[in-house]
Protein backbone atom coordinates (compact mmCIF):
# COMPACT_ATOMS: atom_id res chain seq x y z
CA UNK A 1 0.00 0.00 0.00
CA UNK A 2 1.14 3.47 -0.61
CA UNK A 3 -0.11 6.23 1.73
CA UNK A 4 -0.32 9.46 -0.04
CA UNK A 5 0.63 13.17 1.50
CA UNK A 6 -2.21 14.67 3.36
CA UNK A 7 -4.72 16.49 1.33
CA UNK A 8 -5.07 20.16 2.42
CA UNK A 9 -8.58 19.90 3.63
CA UNK A 10 -7.21 17.22 6.03
CA UNK A 11 -5.12 19.77 7.74
CA UNK A 12 -7.65 21.77 8.30
CA UNK A 13 -9.67 18.95 9.85
CA UNK A 14 -6.39 18.16 11.87
CA UNK A 15 -5.98 21.31 12.99
CA UNK A 16 -9.36 21.97 14.69
CA UNK A 17 -8.80 18.53 16.60
CA UNK A 18 -5.56 19.60 18.10
CA UNK A 19 -6.59 23.00 19.16
CA UNK A 20 -9.63 20.86 20.73
CA UNK A 21 -6.45 18.95 22.44
CA UNK A 22 -4.28 21.56 23.72
CA UNK A 23 -7.71 23.25 25.25
CA UNK A 24 -7.91 19.31 27.26
CA UNK A 25 -4.18 19.50 28.02
CA UNK A 26 -4.54 22.69 29.74
CA UNK A 27 -7.01 21.55 31.96
CA UNK A 28 -6.19 18.35 32.75
CA UNK A 29 -4.47 17.05 35.90
CA UNK A 30 -0.02 16.99 35.73
CA UNK A 31 -0.01 13.90 37.16
CA UNK A 32 0.57 11.11 34.47
CA UNK A 33 -2.27 9.52 33.33
CA UNK A 34 -2.67 5.68 33.10
CA UNK A 35 -4.08 4.48 29.84
CA UNK A 36 -3.68 0.91 29.82
CA UNK A 37 -1.69 -1.73 30.22
CA UNK A 38 0.30 -3.97 27.51
CA UNK A 39 1.10 -7.65 29.07
CA UNK A 40 4.42 -9.67 27.11
CA UNK A 41 3.35 -13.69 26.71
CA UNK A 42 7.30 -14.63 28.83
CA UNK A 43 10.00 -13.32 30.26
CA UNK A 44 12.48 -15.16 27.56
CA UNK A 45 13.38 -14.27 24.11
CA UNK A 46 10.69 -11.38 24.15
CA UNK A 47 11.09 -7.92 24.43
CA UNK A 48 9.24 -5.04 25.54
CA UNK A 49 5.37 -4.46 24.08
CA UNK A 50 5.45 -2.10 21.53
CA UNK A 51 2.81 0.71 21.52
CA UNK A 52 1.80 4.24 20.40
CA UNK A 53 -0.66 6.75 20.72
CA UNK A 54 -2.05 8.37 17.36
CA UNK A 55 -1.34 12.05 16.99
CA UNK A 56 -4.66 13.35 16.57
CA UNK A 57 -5.06 11.57 20.34
CA UNK A 58 -8.28 9.30 19.32
CA UNK A 59 -6.00 6.27 19.78
CA UNK A 60 -3.37 4.00 21.68
CA UNK A 61 -1.88 0.98 19.94
CA UNK A 62 -0.12 -1.54 21.36
CA UNK A 63 0.95 -5.18 20.88
CA UNK A 64 0.17 -8.52 23.18
CA UNK A 65 1.76 -11.33 21.55
CA UNK A 66 1.33 -11.31 17.77
CA UNK A 67 -1.98 -9.07 18.40
CA UNK A 68 -2.47 -5.21 17.55
CA UNK A 69 -4.42 -3.47 19.76
CA UNK A 70 -5.92 -0.55 19.49
CA UNK A 71 -7.85 1.20 22.27
CA UNK A 72 -10.28 4.51 22.04
CA UNK A 73 -8.70 6.72 24.18
CA UNK A 74 -12.57 8.64 24.97
CA UNK A 75 -14.59 5.41 25.72
CA UNK A 76 -11.08 2.91 26.70
CA UNK A 77 -12.61 0.40 24.56
CA UNK A 78 -10.53 -1.95 23.04
CA UNK A 79 -10.19 -3.86 19.70
CA UNK A 80 -7.55 -6.51 17.85
CA UNK A 81 -6.80 -4.46 14.80
CA UNK A 82 -4.97 -7.69 13.29
CA UNK A 83 -3.09 -10.57 14.42
CA UNK A 84 0.60 -10.92 12.94
CA UNK A 85 2.30 -14.50 11.80
CA UNK A 86 4.75 -14.12 14.62
CA UNK A 87 6.46 -11.31 16.16
CA UNK A 88 5.73 -7.42 16.02
CA UNK A 89 8.29 -5.54 16.48
CA UNK A 90 7.77 -1.75 15.91
CA UNK A 91 4.15 0.76 15.21
CA UNK A 92 4.61 3.95 13.48
CA UNK A 93 1.44 6.23 12.99
CA UNK A 94 0.69 7.53 9.95
CA UNK A 95 -0.10 11.96 10.55
CA UNK A 96 -3.71 12.11 9.35
CA UNK A 97 -4.06 8.92 12.48
CA UNK A 98 -5.84 6.93 10.17
CA UNK A 99 -3.51 4.14 9.25
CA UNK A 100 -0.72 2.61 11.45
CA UNK A 101 2.23 1.21 10.03
CA UNK A 102 3.48 -2.20 11.36
CA UNK A 103 6.81 -4.50 10.98
CA UNK A 104 6.32 -8.23 11.38
CA UNK A 105 8.41 -11.26 11.23
CA UNK A 106 7.50 -14.14 10.06
CA UNK A 107 8.18 -17.45 13.03
CA UNK A 108 11.42 -18.32 11.42
CA UNK A 109 12.38 -15.11 10.61
CA UNK A 110 12.93 -15.55 7.04
CA UNK A 111 10.69 -12.52 6.24
CA UNK A 112 10.38 -9.65 7.69
CA UNK A 113 7.73 -7.00 6.11
CA UNK A 114 6.59 -3.35 6.48
CA UNK A 115 2.31 -3.54 6.85
CA UNK A 116 -0.19 -1.04 6.80
CA UNK A 117 -3.10 -1.35 8.98
CA UNK A 118 -6.64 0.93 8.24
CA UNK A 119 -7.81 1.98 11.73
CA UNK A 120 -11.46 1.91 10.60
CA UNK A 121 -11.90 -1.09 8.55
CA UNK A 122 -8.65 -3.37 10.00
CA UNK A 123 -7.77 -3.59 6.42
CA UNK A 124 -4.03 -5.12 5.68
CA UNK A 125 -1.90 -3.87 3.05
CA UNK A 126 1.91 -3.82 2.31
CA UNK A 127 3.43 -1.06 2.26
CA UNK A 128 4.39 0.72 -1.08
CA UNK A 129 2.94 -2.29 -2.57
CA UNK A 130 3.79 -6.11 -3.07
CA UNK A 131 6.62 -4.88 -5.10
CA UNK A 132 8.37 -2.77 -2.89
CA UNK A 133 9.88 0.63 -3.64
CA UNK A 134 9.43 1.69 -6.81
CA UNK A 135 13.12 2.28 -7.25
CA UNK A 136 15.65 0.24 -7.24
CA UNK A 137 18.57 2.64 -5.85
CA UNK A 138 16.88 2.09 -2.45
CA UNK A 139 16.88 -0.06 0.55
CA UNK A 140 15.01 -3.43 0.02
CA UNK A 141 11.63 -2.88 2.56
CA UNK A 142 12.12 -5.64 4.61
CA UNK A 143 15.69 -4.08 5.33
CA UNK A 144 14.28 -1.13 6.80
CA UNK A 145 13.85 -1.08 10.67
CA UNK A 146 12.57 1.62 13.16
CA UNK A 147 10.79 3.72 10.40
CA UNK A 148 8.50 7.15 11.67
CA UNK A 149 6.35 9.19 9.70
CA UNK A 150 7.69 12.57 8.85
CA UNK A 151 4.74 15.22 10.49
CA UNK A 152 3.79 16.49 6.84
CA UNK A 153 3.31 13.37 5.98
CA UNK A 154 5.45 13.44 2.67
CA UNK A 155 8.08 10.84 3.90
CA UNK A 156 9.12 8.30 6.05
CA UNK A 157 12.62 7.41 8.12
CA UNK A 158 14.13 4.15 8.77
CA UNK A 159 17.36 2.55 9.49
CA UNK A 160 19.85 -0.17 7.55
CA UNK A 161 22.13 -2.48 9.75
CA UNK A 162 24.39 -4.80 8.51
CA UNK A 163 27.77 -5.62 9.38
CA UNK A 164 29.26 -2.83 7.84
CA UNK A 165 27.75 -0.54 9.88
CA UNK A 166 24.22 2.04 9.98
CA UNK A 167 22.48 3.92 7.32
CA UNK A 168 19.61 6.34 7.63
CA UNK A 169 17.06 6.75 5.14
CA UNK A 170 14.55 9.29 4.14
CA UNK A 171 12.27 7.94 1.19
CA UNK A 172 8.95 9.46 -0.31
CA UNK A 173 5.14 8.80 1.29
CA UNK A 174 5.05 6.92 -2.22
CA UNK A 175 8.35 5.06 -1.65
CA UNK A 176 9.88 5.76 -5.22
CA UNK A 177 12.55 8.22 -4.32
CA UNK A 178 14.40 8.96 -1.55
CA UNK A 179 18.20 9.87 0.26
CA UNK A 180 20.23 8.07 2.70
CA UNK A 181 20.49 11.07 4.96
CA UNK A 182 24.20 9.56 6.86
CA UNK A 183 25.62 6.54 7.98
CA UNK A 184 27.78 5.69 10.78
CA UNK A 185 28.55 2.81 13.05
CA UNK A 186 25.24 2.06 15.15
CA UNK A 187 22.19 4.39 14.91
CA UNK A 188 18.87 3.88 15.69
CA UNK A 189 15.66 5.19 15.81
CA UNK A 190 15.42 8.25 13.26
CA UNK A 191 12.59 10.71 13.55
CA UNK A 192 11.69 13.69 11.80
CA UNK A 193 11.22 17.19 13.71
CA UNK A 194 8.36 19.82 13.20
CA UNK A 195 11.33 21.38 11.08
CA UNK A 196 11.45 18.79 8.69
CA UNK A 197 14.96 17.59 10.36
CA UNK A 198 15.83 14.40 11.22
CA UNK A 199 17.49 13.49 14.29
CA UNK A 200 18.43 9.89 15.34
CA UNK A 201 20.59 8.09 17.88
CA UNK A 202 24.30 7.14 17.66
CA UNK A 203 26.55 4.67 19.74
CA UNK A 204 29.87 5.37 19.95
CA UNK A 205 32.48 3.45 22.52
CA UNK A 206 29.62 2.36 24.96
CA UNK A 207 28.24 6.29 24.43
CA UNK A 208 24.88 7.29 23.56
CA UNK A 209 24.41 10.15 21.74
CA UNK A 210 22.08 12.45 20.03
CA UNK A 211 22.64 13.48 16.81
CA UNK A 212 20.46 16.80 15.67
CA UNK A 213 20.39 16.76 12.62
CA UNK A 214 21.28 13.14 12.36
CA UNK A 215 23.81 13.40 9.34
CA UNK A 216 25.97 16.04 11.83
CA UNK A 217 28.02 15.12 14.75
CA UNK A 218 26.51 14.41 18.35
CA UNK A 219 24.83 17.65 20.16
CA UNK A 220 26.91 18.98 22.99
CA UNK A 221 23.62 20.51 24.77
CA UNK A 222 22.77 17.18 26.01
CA UNK A 223 25.63 17.10 27.94
CA UNK A 224 25.06 14.84 31.13
CA UNK A 225 22.44 12.86 29.52
CA UNK A 226 22.77 9.66 26.95
CA UNK A 227 19.36 9.16 25.44
CA UNK A 228 18.00 5.48 24.76
CA UNK A 229 14.99 4.70 22.69
CA UNK A 230 12.65 6.84 21.16
CA UNK A 231 12.65 10.87 21.08
CA UNK A 232 10.19 13.23 20.39
CA UNK A 233 9.68 17.05 19.72
CA UNK A 234 6.95 19.23 20.92
CA UNK A 235 4.55 20.29 18.42
CA UNK A 236 6.41 23.69 17.60
CA UNK A 237 9.88 21.97 17.57
CA UNK A 238 11.15 23.77 21.15
CA UNK A 239 11.72 21.12 22.90
CA UNK A 240 12.79 17.51 22.75
CA UNK A 241 11.57 14.29 25.13
CA UNK A 242 13.83 11.36 25.77
CA UNK A 243 14.61 8.88 28.11
CA UNK A 244 18.11 8.64 30.28
CA UNK A 245 19.12 6.65 32.67
CA UNK A 246 20.10 7.98 36.46
CA UNK A 247 22.95 6.53 38.08
CA UNK A 248 21.72 2.66 39.10
CA UNK A 249 20.34 2.34 35.55
CA UNK A 250 16.57 3.08 34.90
CA UNK A 251 15.16 5.09 32.32
CA UNK A 252 14.17 8.44 33.29
CA UNK A 253 11.59 10.67 30.81
CA UNK A 254 13.34 14.16 30.34
CA UNK A 255 12.54 17.27 27.98
CA UNK A 256 14.71 19.93 27.41
CA UNK A 257 14.68 22.97 24.80
CA UNK A 258 16.58 22.49 21.73
CA UNK A 259 19.75 24.02 21.30
CA UNK A 260 20.40 23.87 25.00
CA UNK A 261 19.42 24.65 28.77
CA UNK A 262 18.20 23.02 31.66
CA UNK A 263 16.75 19.53 31.46
CA UNK A 264 13.41 19.16 33.33
CA UNK A 265 12.48 15.37 34.63
CA UNK A 266 9.39 14.51 33.66
CA UNK A 267 8.53 11.12 35.02
CA UNK A 268 10.04 8.22 36.73
CA UNK A 269 9.41 4.24 37.40
CA UNK A 270 10.73 1.84 39.27
CA UNK A 271 12.58 0.64 36.11
CA UNK A 272 12.11 1.97 33.14
CA UNK A 273 10.21 5.45 31.72
CA UNK A 274 10.78 5.41 27.80
CA UNK A 275 9.68 6.15 24.29
CA UNK A 276 7.98 9.63 24.53
CA UNK A 277 5.43 10.16 21.60
CA UNK A 278 3.61 13.45 21.41
CA UNK A 279 -0.12 14.33 20.44
CA UNK A 280 -1.16 17.49 18.24
CA UNK A 281 -2.12 19.37 21.54
CA UNK A 282 1.22 18.81 23.21
CA UNK A 283 0.34 15.88 25.77
CA UNK A 284 2.92 13.48 25.98
CA UNK A 285 2.57 9.92 25.52
CA UNK A 286 4.94 7.29 26.83
CA UNK A 287 5.73 4.00 28.57
CA UNK A 288 6.72 2.50 31.63
CA UNK A 289 8.04 -0.88 32.20
CA UNK A 290 7.23 -3.82 34.99
CA UNK A 291 9.05 -6.71 35.20
CA UNK A 292 9.37 -9.11 38.18
CA UNK A 293 10.76 -12.57 38.40
CA UNK A 294 10.64 -14.70 41.18
CA UNK A 295 10.83 -18.38 41.46
CA UNK A 296 8.29 -20.70 43.54
CA UNK A 297 7.84 -24.54 43.52
CA UNK A 298 4.68 -26.63 43.63
CA UNK A 299 4.19 -30.45 45.04
CA UNK A 300 4.66 -32.65 42.10
CA UNK A 301 1.00 -33.75 42.53
CA UNK A 302 -0.39 -30.56 42.62
CA UNK A 303 -1.19 -28.02 46.06
CA UNK A 304 0.13 -25.84 48.21
CA UNK A 305 2.38 -23.29 46.64
CA UNK A 306 5.83 -22.25 48.26
CA UNK A 307 7.37 -19.45 47.35
CA UNK A 308 11.07 -20.00 47.15
CA UNK A 309 12.38 -15.91 46.35
CA UNK A 310 11.37 -12.45 45.89
CA UNK A 311 14.04 -11.24 44.10
CA UNK A 312 14.48 -11.18 40.24
CA UNK A 313 15.21 -14.78 39.59
CA UNK A 314 14.37 -17.03 37.16
CA UNK A 315 15.39 -20.79 35.09
CA UNK A 316 15.32 -23.23 38.35
CA UNK A 317 16.93 -25.96 38.32
CA UNK A 318 18.01 -28.24 41.52
CA UNK A 319 20.78 -29.82 43.03
CA UNK A 320 21.30 -33.59 42.95
CA UNK A 321 19.90 -33.73 46.32
CA UNK A 322 16.75 -31.69 46.05
CA UNK A 323 17.99 -29.71 48.59
CA UNK A 324 18.89 -26.42 46.82
CA UNK A 325 17.35 -24.42 43.67
CA UNK A 326 20.16 -22.64 41.14
CA UNK A 327 18.59 -19.99 38.61
CA UNK A 328 19.58 -17.26 36.81
CA UNK A 329 19.42 -13.56 38.53
CA UNK A 330 19.84 -9.62 38.21
CA UNK A 331 17.92 -6.44 37.12
CA UNK A 332 18.30 -7.86 33.40
CA UNK A 333 15.62 -6.14 30.65
CA UNK A 334 16.67 -2.61 31.38
CA UNK A 335 16.49 -1.12 28.38
CA UNK A 336 20.16 0.01 29.03
CA UNK A 337 21.49 -3.61 29.30
CA UNK A 338 19.54 -4.80 26.20
CA UNK A 339 21.41 -1.96 23.86
CA UNK A 340 24.47 -4.18 25.47
CA UNK A 341 23.27 -7.45 24.92
CA UNK A 342 24.40 -10.04 25.25
CA UNK A 343 26.74 -8.01 27.69
CA UNK A 344 23.84 -7.80 30.06
CA UNK A 345 23.37 -7.76 34.07
CA UNK A 346 22.19 -11.47 34.22
CA UNK A 347 24.08 -14.05 36.78
CA UNK A 348 23.94 -17.46 38.23
CA UNK A 349 23.03 -17.62 41.88
CA UNK A 350 21.94 -20.78 44.58
CA UNK A 351 19.74 -20.60 47.32
CA UNK A 352 19.01 -23.51 49.63
CA UNK A 353 15.48 -25.13 49.67
CA UNK A 354 15.32 -25.70 53.29
CA UNK A 355 14.79 -23.31 56.38
CA UNK A 356 12.72 -20.31 55.94
CA UNK A 357 11.30 -19.23 53.04
CA UNK A 358 11.30 -17.38 50.81
CA UNK A 359 14.47 -15.53 50.21
CA UNK A 360 15.33 -12.28 48.99
CA UNK A 361 19.11 -12.93 48.11
CA UNK A 362 21.15 -15.09 46.90
CA UNK A 363 22.23 -17.60 49.36
CA UNK A 364 25.81 -17.85 47.17
CA UNK A 365 26.76 -16.35 43.56
CA UNK A 366 28.23 -19.19 41.60
CA UNK A 367 28.75 -16.56 38.13
CA UNK A 368 28.83 -12.95 38.09
CA UNK A 369 30.20 -11.72 34.86
CA UNK A 370 29.93 -9.14 32.21
CA UNK A 371 27.91 -11.10 29.74
CA UNK A 372 24.79 -13.38 29.90
CA UNK A 373 25.06 -16.34 31.91
CA UNK A 374 22.07 -18.47 32.89
CA UNK A 375 20.11 -22.07 32.73
CA UNK A 376 23.37 -24.26 34.97
CA UNK A 377 22.79 -27.62 35.53
CA UNK A 378 24.44 -29.84 38.02
CA UNK A 379 26.09 -33.12 37.14
CA UNK A 380 24.19 -36.02 39.20
CA UNK A 381 27.69 -36.54 40.59
CA UNK A 382 27.35 -32.73 42.31
CA UNK A 383 31.13 -31.80 40.95
CA UNK A 384 30.48 -30.18 38.00
CA UNK A 385 28.03 -27.50 36.64
CA UNK A 386 26.87 -26.83 32.99
CA UNK A 387 25.67 -23.33 32.00
CA UNK A 388 24.81 -21.00 28.82
CA UNK A 389 27.31 -17.66 28.32
CA UNK A 390 28.16 -15.07 25.62
CA UNK A 391 31.50 -14.56 27.31
CA UNK A 392 34.00 -13.84 24.60
CA UNK A 393 31.83 -13.35 22.35
CA UNK A 394 30.33 -16.87 21.92
CA UNK A 395 27.09 -18.03 22.17
CA UNK A 396 27.21 -21.80 23.87
CA UNK A 397 27.90 -23.91 26.49
CA UNK A 398 30.49 -24.00 29.07
CA UNK A 399 31.84 -26.06 32.31
CA UNK A 400 32.92 -25.56 35.53
CA UNK A 401 34.20 -27.50 38.84
CA UNK A 402 31.37 -26.82 41.86
CA UNK A 403 34.09 -25.60 44.08
CA UNK A 404 35.86 -23.55 41.26
CA UNK A 405 34.17 -21.56 39.20
CA UNK A 406 36.55 -18.96 37.89
CA UNK A 407 37.73 -20.71 34.93
CA UNK A 408 35.17 -22.10 32.63
CA UNK A 409 35.88 -24.24 29.11
CA UNK A 410 33.97 -23.69 26.14
CA UNK A 411 33.08 -27.02 26.04
CA UNK A 412 30.42 -26.55 22.24
CA UNK A 413 31.63 -24.98 19.21
CA UNK A 414 29.09 -22.32 16.94
CA UNK A 415 26.24 -21.87 18.92
CA UNK A 416 23.34 -19.50 18.11
CA UNK A 417 20.67 -18.37 20.43
CA UNK A 418 22.01 -21.42 22.43
CA UNK A 419 19.69 -22.79 25.29
CA UNK A 420 19.86 -24.72 28.62
CA UNK A 421 22.11 -27.51 29.19
CA UNK A 422 20.77 -30.71 30.72
CA UNK A 423 23.21 -33.42 31.79
CA UNK A 424 21.58 -37.01 31.50
CA UNK A 425 21.16 -38.81 34.42
CA UNK A 426 23.89 -41.24 34.06
CA UNK A 427 26.33 -38.65 33.47
CA UNK A 428 27.33 -39.50 30.47
CA UNK A 429 25.97 -36.83 28.36
CA UNK A 430 25.15 -33.17 28.03
CA UNK A 431 21.93 -32.45 25.98
CA UNK A 432 21.45 -28.64 24.62
CA UNK A 433 19.23 -26.85 21.93
CA UNK A 434 20.85 -24.03 19.11
CA UNK A 435 19.73 -22.59 16.46
CA UNK A 436 21.20 -22.85 13.31
CA UNK A 437 20.83 -20.04 10.19
CA UNK A 438 20.51 -20.41 6.61
CA UNK A 439 21.83 -18.03 3.34
CA UNK A 440 18.37 -16.30 3.56
CA UNK A 441 18.43 -15.27 7.03
CA UNK A 442 16.05 -17.98 8.29
CA UNK A 443 16.98 -19.83 11.52
CA UNK A 444 15.94 -23.21 12.90
CA UNK A 445 16.79 -25.05 16.31
CA UNK A 446 18.49 -28.72 16.57
CA UNK A 447 19.11 -30.44 19.30
CA UNK A 448 22.73 -31.47 20.50
CA UNK A 449 24.42 -34.18 22.79
CA UNK A 450 28.15 -33.60 24.04
CA UNK A 451 29.93 -36.33 25.69
CA UNK A 452 31.36 -36.11 29.00
CA UNK A 453 32.99 -38.18 31.78
CA UNK A 454 31.46 -36.81 35.22
CA UNK A 455 34.19 -37.58 36.75
CA UNK A 456 37.02 -35.77 35.52
CA UNK A 457 35.07 -33.36 33.17
CA UNK A 458 36.18 -34.79 30.24
CA UNK A 459 34.28 -33.96 27.26
CA UNK A 460 34.14 -35.13 23.24
CA UNK A 461 33.05 -33.13 20.27
CA UNK A 462 29.37 -32.43 20.34
CA UNK A 463 27.16 -33.88 17.51
CA UNK A 464 23.46 -33.28 16.20
CA UNK A 465 20.53 -35.45 17.11
CA UNK A 466 19.35 -36.14 13.55
CA UNK A 467 16.18 -36.01 14.08
CA UNK A 468 15.52 -36.81 9.77
CA UNK A 469 12.85 -34.39 8.18
CA UNK A 470 11.80 -32.89 11.25
CA UNK A 471 9.76 -29.42 10.05
CA UNK A 472 9.92 -27.37 13.19
CA UNK A 473 11.79 -25.85 15.86
CA UNK A 474 13.31 -27.88 18.55
CA UNK A 475 13.18 -25.73 21.82
CA UNK A 476 14.07 -27.07 25.25
CA UNK A 477 15.12 -31.06 26.02
CA UNK A 478 15.43 -33.13 28.84
CA UNK A 479 16.01 -36.23 29.71
CA UNK A 480 14.07 -39.58 30.17
CA UNK A 481 14.95 -41.63 33.21
CA UNK A 482 17.00 -43.96 31.58
CA UNK A 483 19.47 -41.53 29.57
CA UNK A 484 18.68 -42.87 26.45
CA UNK A 485 16.05 -40.57 25.18
CA UNK A 486 15.45 -37.08 25.09
CA UNK A 487 11.79 -35.47 25.49
CA UNK A 488 11.60 -31.83 24.13
CA UNK A 489 8.51 -29.37 23.32
CA UNK A 490 8.40 -27.89 19.65
CA UNK A 491 7.43 -24.90 17.96
CA UNK A 492 5.00 -26.17 15.27
CA UNK A 493 4.20 -22.97 14.68
CA UNK A 494 2.77 -19.81 16.24
CA UNK A 495 0.56 -20.11 18.98
CA UNK A 496 1.09 -24.20 19.05
CA UNK A 497 3.24 -26.55 20.01
CA UNK A 498 3.70 -29.99 20.86
CA UNK A 499 5.88 -32.75 22.74
CA UNK A 500 7.65 -35.37 21.31
CA UNK A 501 10.61 -37.84 21.95
CA UNK A 502 13.40 -39.06 20.34
CA UNK A 503 16.85 -41.62 21.06
CA UNK A 504 20.19 -39.72 22.16
CA UNK A 505 21.44 -40.68 18.72
CA UNK A 506 18.59 -39.75 16.50
CA UNK A 507 15.59 -41.20 14.43
CA UNK A 508 12.23 -40.39 13.81
CA UNK A 509 10.86 -37.83 16.72
CA UNK A 510 7.20 -39.30 18.00
CA UNK A 511 4.79 -36.69 19.05
CA UNK A 512 3.11 -37.07 22.73
CA UNK A 513 0.96 -34.05 23.65
CA UNK A 514 0.03 -31.12 22.01
CA UNK A 515 -1.44 -27.61 23.04
CA UNK A 516 -2.12 -23.78 21.89
CA UNK A 517 0.36 -21.40 23.79
CA UNK A 518 1.72 -18.04 22.69
CA UNK A 519 5.00 -18.70 25.15
CA UNK A 520 7.27 -20.04 23.11
CA UNK A 521 10.47 -20.61 25.25
CA UNK A 522 8.53 -22.04 28.25
CA UNK A 523 10.55 -25.14 29.19
CA UNK A 524 9.62 -28.43 30.05
CA UNK A 525 10.35 -31.28 33.08
CA UNK A 526 10.52 -34.93 33.05
CA UNK A 527 9.92 -36.38 36.51
CA UNK A 528 12.61 -38.64 37.89
CA UNK A 529 10.73 -41.83 37.89
CA UNK A 530 10.30 -40.83 34.15
CA UNK A 531 6.45 -41.14 34.20
CA UNK A 532 5.32 -37.29 33.51
CA UNK A 533 6.50 -34.41 31.79
CA UNK A 534 5.64 -30.94 33.26
CA UNK A 535 5.14 -27.92 30.70
CA UNK A 536 3.54 -24.52 30.80
CA UNK A 537 0.44 -23.04 29.03
CA UNK A 538 -3.17 -21.76 29.56
CA UNK A 539 -4.90 -22.65 32.56
CA UNK A 540 -9.14 -22.69 32.56
CA UNK A 541 -8.73 -18.60 33.82
CA UNK A 542 -6.17 -17.56 31.27
CA UNK A 543 -3.08 -17.60 32.97
CA UNK A 544 0.06 -19.64 31.74
CA UNK A 545 -0.03 -22.63 34.62
CA UNK A 546 2.25 -25.88 34.91
CA UNK A 547 0.68 -28.82 33.41
CA UNK A 548 2.26 -32.22 33.66
CA UNK A 549 0.99 -35.14 31.21
CA UNK A 550 1.75 -38.78 30.99
CA UNK A 551 5.86 -39.49 29.07
CA UNK A 552 3.56 -42.62 27.11
CA UNK A 553 0.73 -40.01 26.11
CA UNK A 554 -2.70 -39.53 27.89
CA UNK A 555 -4.25 -36.90 29.59
CA UNK A 556 -2.96 -33.53 31.10
CA UNK A 557 -3.32 -32.67 34.33
CA UNK A 558 -3.18 -28.86 35.44
CA UNK A 559 -1.06 -28.50 38.64
CA UNK A 560 -1.53 -24.84 39.29
CA UNK A 561 -4.14 -22.50 39.99
CA UNK A 562 -3.29 -19.57 41.56
CA UNK A 563 -3.56 -16.24 39.26
CA UNK A 564 -0.12 -15.83 38.48
CA UNK A 565 1.87 -15.80 34.95
CA UNK A 566 4.10 -19.37 35.05
CA UNK A 567 7.12 -20.82 32.90
CA UNK A 568 10.30 -22.70 33.27
CA UNK A 569 9.20 -26.16 35.66
CA UNK A 570 12.07 -28.01 36.81
CA UNK A 571 11.49 -31.14 39.05
CA UNK A 572 13.60 -31.52 41.94
CA UNK A 573 15.48 -35.23 41.46
CA UNK A 574 13.14 -36.84 44.63
CA UNK A 575 10.24 -36.29 42.62
CA UNK A 576 8.29 -34.17 44.96
CA UNK A 577 8.80 -31.11 44.05
CA UNK A 578 8.28 -29.00 40.33
CA UNK A 579 10.19 -25.31 41.25
CA UNK A 580 9.22 -23.03 38.48
CA UNK A 581 9.60 -19.03 37.28
CA UNK A 582 6.61 -16.88 38.04
CA UNK A 583 6.94 -13.60 35.76
CA UNK A 584 4.92 -10.25 35.06
CA UNK A 585 5.82 -8.47 32.49
CA UNK A 586 4.00 -5.15 31.41
CA UNK A 587 4.35 -2.17 29.31
CA UNK A 588 2.09 1.10 31.34
CA UNK A 589 1.12 3.52 29.05
CA UNK A 590 0.86 6.87 30.38
CA UNK A 591 -0.24 10.08 29.40
CA UNK A 592 1.42 13.58 30.84
CA UNK A 593 -0.27 17.27 30.13
CA UNK A 594 2.24 19.65 28.52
Amino acid sequence: MTLKRLPAGSKVVLAAVLAAATVAACESDTEPVHLATAHQMGPVAYRDPAGAASPDGRWLTFTEGREVRVMSLATAETRTLGIAPSQVRYLAWHPGSGHLLVHERSFDRRRQDWFVYDIDTGGKETLWGGSGNLSGDLPSRSSLLEISWAPDGESVVGVVRGTAGSQVWRISAAGDSGEMVTEGGRLFYPVVSPGGEVACIERVAGIQHLRYPCARDPVSWLAGHQPYGHVAFSPDGGEIYYAAPREEGPLELWARPVGGGAPELLATAERDAYGPGVMGGGDIVYRSQWYMVSLSAVPANGGEVTPITTFQSETPTWNPAGTRVSFTFGRWRIATDDVDYPDIDQHIGIVDFVGQLPKNAPDRVVRQSYSEDQGMHWSPNGRWIAYHSHIDQTDDIYLIPVDDPSSPRLISTDGHETGWPRWSPDGRWIAYPSYTRDAAGARKSHLYVIPVHQETGETGPQRSVELREFPHDALQAEWTADSEQLVFEAAEGAGHKALYRVHRDGGEPERFHEWESNQVHSGIAVSPDGEWVAYIGPGSDGYFQVHRVPLHGGEAQQLTVDRTQKTQPAYDPTGAWLAYTVFSYEARFWRLAR
